[in-house]
């Protein structure tokens, strides 16, 4: 069934993709730049191989190959050199388009009623945006110019060589070198401000909105224990973990506990972030007998489990499962089941869940697709504290939609489990329960 075209005078909104799409697309993109590392790894011993077989053949098959080895080396040096330039472009391109997004984001204005719930911490937190805005306004008068003065002043220091780099002149980097003297000091105008509003805003307004769903509280500065996790397989193994935000209490009856979290792992000097997103774990009392766990394709297979094969698949495109127990895993794996991990990421920033189900537990494991933080205000500049609420309204929904989801799979294996109000198996919700007597 499709969806119906939009009325005459409408404005179709543009269409998201799915998180399976978002999945599809991000491996394609792998694959494309897996291809081009190798080449540009490669192409180097093909022509050095090329000169040096040429000595065995005759001499025209001999200089043939050197012509041949000559040009495809004067390409693949135009393509380097290319790149030198490319990246850094690329990355001044979307620190600009951060920057321009904080301003020109559509004005957000919040649906009649917000504002009557929350009015007096939505009037302080106002005074408080606007106080953040101003003092963003005041930093980045200050900082940008010493961005630029400072890189002006390495650039002309005596004794740097002008000579050439490659086929490029080094001078054709000074616009990208200011261009970072611009960006980085205004993200960083941007961000000190919004951070302090932020951690404001969250613990004003958090609480109150969780008392919709439940007996929950929102926890700040928690540790997350992820290394149990990490050895099973669910997480990748990492050398540092951080939490942005916590939530923690009973939903529907159920023990949650939703913790935002990045890993990173070491790569000689640096940091590599290996995740980024969401952990959930919710606890059943009615437990599983043996442990069933779905992953992403790339992950590797998990000690101790046996690979599980299902016949869909739309499924198997994404997913990998193991198990210890093949029957109870193809009962927790319905058809219901499976379409619901591939869409109940839908319409969020996020990749189709991660799961692992044994004993007295479900865990999801959600990436998101970029590194933006969730539960934050938007823009300081275009949305108003009534605005801001309704998005982390929005936010909230869509994670509790995952709870849902959750939850659902517990129920369908063991049927004594509860649904939360106004939900089912089959049916997605799109808001919020009305009140937490459910």
């Amino acid at each position: 069934m499709t969806d119906p075209a939009p009325q005459t005078g409408e404005k179709a909104s543009p269409r998201r993709y799915t998180a399976v799409e978002m999945r599809q697309a991000q491996r394609k993109v792998g694959r494309y730049g897996g291809c081009l590392m190798m080449a540009l790894f490669g192409v180097p011993l093909l022509i050095v191989a090329v000169v040096l077989s040429a000595g065995f053949l005759g001499p025209v098959a001999g200089v043939l190959l050197v012509m041949a080895a000559v040009v495809v080396g004067i390409v693949y040096n135009l393509l380097q050199n290319a790149l030198v330039l490319l990246i850094p472009s690329a990355i001044l391109a979307a620190l600009a388009y951060i920057i321009y997004r904080h301003y020109h984001l559509p004005a957000g204005t919040a649906q009649p009623g917000v504002e009557m719930r929350f009015a007096a911490e939505i009037a302080r937190l106002n005074v408080l945006r606007l106080e953040a805005a101003k003092d963003t306004r005041r930093r980045v008068m200050l900082y940008v110019p010493m961005g630029l003065a400072l890189t002006t002043g390495l650039l002309i220091m005596p004794g740097r060589s002008g000579s050439s780099s490659g086929m490029f002149p080094q001078w054709l980097l000074v616009p990208f070198l200011l261009g970072f003297a611009v960006a980085v000091p205004w993200l960083i105008a941007l961000s000190i401000p919004a951070g302090r509003y932020a951690k404001t805003f969250k613990r004003e307004l958090m609480p109150l909105l969780l008392r919709r769903y439940g007996e929950l509280r929102y926890v700040e500065d928690a540790v997350p224990a992820v290394g149990d996790l990490a050895a099973k397989g669910l997480l990748p193994r990492h050398d540092r973990a951080e939490i942005d935000d916590a939530i923690a209490g009973r939903y529907a009856g159920y023990e949650l506990r939703l913790s935002e979290i990045e890993l990173e792992r070491k790569s000689g000097k640096n940091n590599s972030t290996v995740f980024n997103g969401l952990l959930l774990v919710l606890a059943v009392d009615t437990p599983f007998l043996g442990t069933t766990m779905v992953l992403d394709q790339s992950r590797p297979a998990p000690s101790g489990l046996m690979p599980v094969r299902l016949e869909d698949p739309r499924f198997a495109s994404i997913y990998d499962v193991y198990g210890n127990d093949q029957v109870e895993a193809r009962t927790v794996l319905t058809p219901a089941v499976m379409e619901r991990l591939l869409s109940m990421a839908d319409g969020g920033d996020f990749f189709p869940p991660s799961c692992l189900v044994e004993r007295h537990s479900i865990t999801f494991a959600v990436a998101q697709t970029g590194t933006r933080l969730l539960f934050e205000p938007p823009s300081l500049q275009a949305h108003d504290a009534a605005a801001q609420l309704q998005h982390l309204e929005g936010e909230l929904a869509l994670v509790f939609r995952l709870v849902d989801a959750m939850i659902a799979m517990h129920v369908a294996v063991k049927p004594g489990g509860v649904m939360p109000s106004g939900t089912s198996f089959s049916e997605r919700p799109a808001e919020p329960p009305s009140d937490a007597s459910h």
